[in-house]
């Protein structure tokens, strides 16, 4: 099974307009949801993210020839083309167990200072079944934890869906956060 990468970019798009900035998510993923319990779950935070901003998902070829090759050498190879996905402007975030850990609050308020300070945009980097290489890392703005556990990457997207789904409700007061 290939379960590959995830990135969560998130843009700042300026409507001419208007005076109101809104962020476009973009999430670029390697191979597919090999879990379709877990997609069904990432898809509905998605639809629900929706209502407060674009969302556009992209999907970056997974690593082929996965049995004849050691993890190390697939760690790699996912971590090139990887990088190559990570815009060269803007806030980068790595989720790694050794990041930082926020609470569900403080995620909400520092999500929204980065939309006003990053004019490029925010991207989450979340490895795949292999982990990260270390030339991701290096190329973080941010380490960011979503748990001192490791995660399945598929679990890790949901659960970082649903603190953006949160976040966004917070921003604008909307009833969902307890």
């Amino acid at each position: 099974m290939d379960f590959g990468f995830w990135i969560l970019d998130l843009v700042l798009i300026q409507n001419p307009k208007s005076k109101i900035q809104s962020m476009k998510i973009r999430i670029v993923q390697a191979g597919s949801n090999a879990d379709k319990e877990l997609g069904a779950v990432a898809e509905r935070y998605l639809d629900r993210i929706r209502h407060f901003f674009p969302i556009e998902v992209v999907t970056v070829p997974s690593e082929r020839g996965r049995q004849a090759s050691d993890d190390a050498s697939i760690m790699r190879a996912q971590s090139a083309r990887l990088e190559a996905a990570i815009p060269d402007r803007g806030y980068t975030i790595v989720l790694d167990e050794r990041g930082e850990v926020l609470d569900s609050l403080k995620f909400a308020r520092w999500l929204e200072r980065l939309t006003i300070d990053s004019p490029y945009g925010v991207s989450f980097v979340i490895g795949g079944d292999v982990g990260l290489g270390d030339s991701v890392r290096k190329r973080a703005d941010k380490l960011l934890a979503l748990s001192k556990m490791t995660l399945p990457h598929q679990f890790a997207r949901v659960l970082l869906l649903e603190q953006i789904y949160r976040a966004c409700t917070l921003m604008r007061n909307i009833s969902y956060h307890k």
